[in-house]
């Protein structure tokens, strides 16, 4: 970028707008007239010109004509303190991107340079990840909707979520590797997908589940709509032709359309909480919120799904206990109630036990013979084998991983792999151990190392971020306002002040 004002307070003023933003502009030089600027202009080449219309040897319009003939690709901003009809004209004739009125406001020329680069690929992965980034906070109780304008996307677009279960009887580090491999994919369908206008997220729930999120403005009709399903339906093309086989399965529950980042974060909620439903409904299929809502309104349902999940859970993690007594639990609720009926409910319950568990269920088996089988499939698998439940403290590990890792992109998945157990369990015994959800720990860890280097080091605020694993300062500036009540800057010069 170039900038080119004969009035050095607004050049400075505008350098110091631009180096705030979240883009990594580089403004390689600036002119003070008209012909410094074509100068300039024939050794950069640069992508955007920010001009000035009244400047002393050849004024900004003239140097416009000419510019764009030195530098056929570089985009032009002007800016005048004249708000005068026939010098917009005039500049829209040569082809003049946008045209900026003095005093510039900072939101104002932020949204100009996005307009401007639209068409840039990397530009538009650069604006999306800061809505990934503010929506991961939002959907994990790190920031609020009181950052946010009211007439923004989070209130005024339109919404979908998609959360994302893995089954299979592998082991838990066979899991991890397949859940990097599945991210991976979908995050490549995602980038490939993107154009200008577009919103899409890939992003880890509290409890620990993939989610996939679309938004788009409803102001632009389905222009901002199609996009967004094409990509989606695409995402479901991958799970159908590679993850959907005799070892695994993964079943997709969706939000349906919703108003708002309010409404879609609700039902993201309520979907991890009616995710066990998959075992009972049918999993390797995409289940819909309206499907699901129905299925839940019987309570024994829900119950005798949280339990058949919980037991698959216990015998991929070795946890033989835990293990009988889940199938004693579901031996009760079964005796208590006459939700199970083999012709009905068997098919799902058979595949949902041969893929996560092993277990190959004998045809029209009654709910007695459903227990035995579990119990004796229990004892084989498990008996003789040293339980995880005495052997080793895991949420110890969990705290010393985070401690030495928190500046590296980590979650909860990745470390269980390690520990070779479900990301499920690990993220229930973190919660139960320590009361907080493993991205809050890991958050609060953060902003604690980031308070301590904005105190004792000259570091600047982009730097404390890096140092703490945020590489968007917009983004590590949000969480810690919310964590503390203040901006790092304040936070900072507070300290000084004490201090003095």
């Amino acid at each position: 970028m170039v900038i080119a004002d004969d009035e050095s307070l607004i050049r400075a003023s505008l350098s110091s707008m631009i180096k705030d933003m979240e883009a990594s502009w580089q403004i390689v030089s600036e002119a003070t007239n008209g012909e410094e600027l074509l100068e300039l202009i024939a050794e950069h080449k640069p992508n955007i010109a920010i001009v000035d219309i009244r400047m002393p040897k050849v004024q900004g319009l003239d140097a416009i004509r000419l510019g764009k003939i030195i530098s056929p690709l570089t985009k032009w901003v002007i800016l005048s303190g004249y708000s005068d009809f026939a010098y917009a004209q005039q500049a829209m004739k040569l082809g003049v991107s946008e045209y900026l009125l003095k005093p510039v406001d900072p939101i104002e020329l932020e949204k100009t340079l996005q307009l401007v680069y639209k068409d840039n690929k990397e530009y538009i992965c650069l604006l999306n990840q800061q809505f990934e980034n503010s929506l991961f906070a939002l959907c994990n109780g790190l920031t609020s909707l009181k950052h946010e304008a009211r007439d923004s996307l989070y209130y005024q677009g339109r919404f979908i979520g998609w959360t994302f279960y893995l089954d299979t009887a592998q082991p838990a580090s066979w899991v991890a590797d397949v859940q990097r491999e599945f991210y991976t994919e979908l995050h490549a369908c995602m980038e490939k997908h993107l154009v200008y206008g577009m919103n899409l997220a890939l992003l880890a729930l509290p409890n620990g589940e993939l989610a996939a999120v679309g938004a788009w403005d409803t102001s632009n009709g389905h222009s901002g709509k199609q996009p967004i399903y094409d990509c989606f339906s695409e995402m479901e093309q991958i799970i159908n032709d590679s993850y959907r086989s005799e070892e695994m399965l993964i079943s997709v529950l969706r939000t349906g359309e919703c108003q708002g980042f309010e409404e879609v974060n609700r039902r993201l909620q309520q979907l991890q909480q009616w995710g066990d439903l998959r075992s009972v409904c049918g999993i390797g299929q995409s289940l819909e919120y309206v499907e699901l809502i129905k299925e839940a309104v019987t309570p024994h349902k829900v119950e005798a799904s949280r339990l058949l999940c919980a037991i698959g859970h216990h015998l991929q993690d070795g946890m033989y206990l835990s293990y009988q007594n889940g199938v004693n639990e579901l031996e009760v609720l079964l005796q208590k109630s006459d939700w199970f009926n083999a012709n009905k409910e068997q098919p799902s319950l058979s595949k949902f036990m041969g893929c996560t568990l092993g277990l190959v269920l004998q045809e029209a088996i009654t709910d007695v013979e459903m227990i035995r089988e579990l119990r004796q499939y229990g004892e084989k698998k498990l008996q003789g084998t040293c339980s995880k439940e005495t052997s080793v403290d895991l949420v110890k590990q969990v705290i010393q991983y985070i401690e030495k890792h928190y500046m590296d992109d980590i979650g909860i998945g990745q470390i269980a792999g390690q520990l070779n157990v479900s990301a499920n369990y690990l993220s229930t015994l973190f919660h139960k151990k320590t009361g907080m959800m493993f991205v809050k720990y890991l958050t609060r860890i953060r902003m604690m190392k980031a308070k301590e280097l904005l105190m004792n080091t000259n570091l600047q605020v982009k730097q404390v971020a890096e140092q703490v694993g945020y590489y968007s300062t917009r983004h590590f500036t949000k969480v810690f306002t919310q964590a503390f009540g203040s901006y790092p800057s304040d936070c900072r010069k507070n300290q000084l002040q004490s201090n003095s």
